[in-house]
């Protein structure tokens, strides 16, 4: 049966630094939901607080309602996957499956039962009796998965598990992750500080950065509706330009630096006229247009990477940004070329320019944490 983590207002300080300072959120039962931010903005030490590793200065955690705050980590029933593996290089692979549950008192043949079953499952049984010297970073990182899901944890902890690996691997390793937590339906919580990686794998995902989550969503929530400047910029690739709010009576409109207008329909209702703001603008959220409207700009390079191509373009601020174009649209445009380049109003996000939350619409789905 699966479990819920329920974080609540949770304080992490080393000496008289606070990491982390009344943070909460909630992970449902059999969800898999990633920690995602950059080095530093207390990701593994939220997770350290969970397993136990950390202690907790403040708030509560929860598992199905129950807090766990006090309870030693060998009886919490979790499960780890850490980034260095952390199998035990004496022992073949069917030694270190077994280790959890040798140590739980189960009988001879039913920890044969539950290693031929796990090692199915990962895909690694035919190297049961390899010692880890003799497998690759992958078939380890599947010895080190089974070893934390064969005890039959009520959560699955991950600590950046791919990161060792190169990037065919890991997005070998990526899939199969997400689909042994889905055949097992065990509620996991992932970190990591790659994006693609996070979209690749997550039910949700907490976007978080110095020890505050900025965002928690779905994949393509947090992708496509982020709700600040930091998210937008973290999560893929943004082109930020400045502009100004201009409303006619119930219109609202987006008006950049060389009159470029754009007419806003998905903008809150209390925002002010002339009100300075930050367009976030994804590369493939641009066309390059035929008409003499748009925002100016002269194409200093270009990428043809099949499917698309890539221009990197300097607009007549002196800003450079990047612009994805469908390779069988047209020809490659050569360098030096003139363009003018339209935004697409539905897709774009605005923030504002002090506070640099998002002025757009969102629906209730889409949640700050503190």
């Amino acid at each position: 049966m699966s479990v819920s983590i329920d974080i609540e207002n949770v304080v992490k300080r080393y000496g008289d630094k606070t990491i982390i300072d009344g943070l909460s959120l909630m992970v449902s039962p059999g969800e898999f939901f990633t920690l995602l931010g950059p080095s530093g903005c207390g990701k593994t030490t939220l997770l350290r607080m969970i397993i136990g590793f950390n202690t907790i200065e403040g708030g509560e955690i929860k598992i199905n309602g129950n807090v766990i705050n006090n309870i030693p980590v060998n009886k919490r029933n979790m499960g780890m996957v850490f980034q260095n593996y952390a199998i035990f290089p004496h022992m073949s692979v069917k030694e270190n499956v077994a280790f959890g549950l040798k140590n739980r008192g189960l009988s001879k043949q039913e920890i044969e039962d539950k290693i031929k079953e796990i090692l199915d499952i990962v895909k690694i049984d035919e190297y049961k009796d390899r010692m880890p010297d003799k497998l690759s970073g992958g078939q380890q990182q599947r010895v080190a998965l089974a070893r934390a899901i064969v005890i039959h944890p009520q959560v699955l902890l991950m600590d950046e598990p791919l990161s060792n690996l190169d990037a065919k691997l890991r997005v070998e390793m990526r899939n199969a992750i997400k689909n042994i937590q889905q055949q097992v339906g065990i509620t996991t919580v992932y970190v990591t500080h790659d994006q693609e990686e996070a979209l690749a794998v997550s039910d949700r995902i907490a976007v978080m950065h110095e020890g505050k989550i900025q965002q928690i969503g779905t994949p393509r929530q947090v992708f496509e509706r982020p709700l600040n400047v930091f998210v937008s910029n973290f999560i893929g690739v943004s082109n930020i330009l400045e502009a100004n709010i201009e409303t006619n009576g119930g219109e609202r409109n987006i008006n950049f630096d060389n009159n470029y207008i754009v007419k806003m329909d998905n903008l809150r209702d209390d925002i002010k006229d002339d009100l300075k703001v930050l367009v976030s603008v994804r590369p493939h959220e641009f066309i390059i247009s035929k008409n003499e409207e748009g925002i100016k700009g002269i194409i200093k390079g270009s990428m043809f990477l099949g499917l698309n191509t890539h221009y990197f373009v300097a607009l007549e601020d002196g800003k450079e940004i990047e612009v994805i174009q469908n390779s069988d649209l047209s020809d490659i445009i050569p360098n030096g070329t003139r363009i003018n380049l339209e935004v697409k109003p539905n897709k774009i996000n605005v923030f504002d320019c002090n506070s640099q939350k998002t002025l757009i619409q969102v629906g209730e789905k889409h949640e700050y944490a503190s």
